[in-house]
């Protein structure tokens, strides 16, 4: 029987706490969503699963509880990595660079306020 580590699906340490396993959720949602990733759509798709499912569990004490009774009682050659590649354990940095949607919105912003300001100029023109 192939079990799947979740803390590997998530590339997170077995100690990492709700803060971590959120920001790797996150992180992963973006890279493998099928609407985003450059994968195939049921590739993409099966990952994703594999990733809300990996953060439900993990999320949930009593869930996170048998799944670490259930790792424990497998030796480490039963344990799928799931085909995501994975990286050493260590905390998840909360920096990271800005997607090109949240450039866009943020260049939307600074025009919206550039316009208001050109209007609030010329309304302060017209009044004097």
């Amino acid at each position: 029987m192939r079990l799947l580590d979740y803390y590997r699906v998530l590339q997170v340490p077995r100690h990492a706490d709700r803060a971590t396993l959120r920001q790797a959720f996150l992180r992963l949602c973006k890279q493998h969503h099928p609407d985003t990733t450059t994968l195939p759509a049921a590739v993409a798709s099966e990952r994703f699963r594999r990733i809300k499912t990996a953060y439900a569990t993990l999320q949930d004490p009593a869930a996170r509880q048998r799944h670490d009774a259930w790792l424990r009682q497998h030796s480490p050659m039963t344990v799928a990595p799931v085909g995501i590649q994975t990286v050493q354990e260590h905390p998840v940095s909360p920096e990271r660079p800005l997607s090109g949607g949240e450039w866009l919105a943020l260049i939307m912003l600074a025009c919206t306020l550039l316009f208001c300001a050109g209007l609030a100029g010329i309304l302060v023109l017209q009044q004097s």
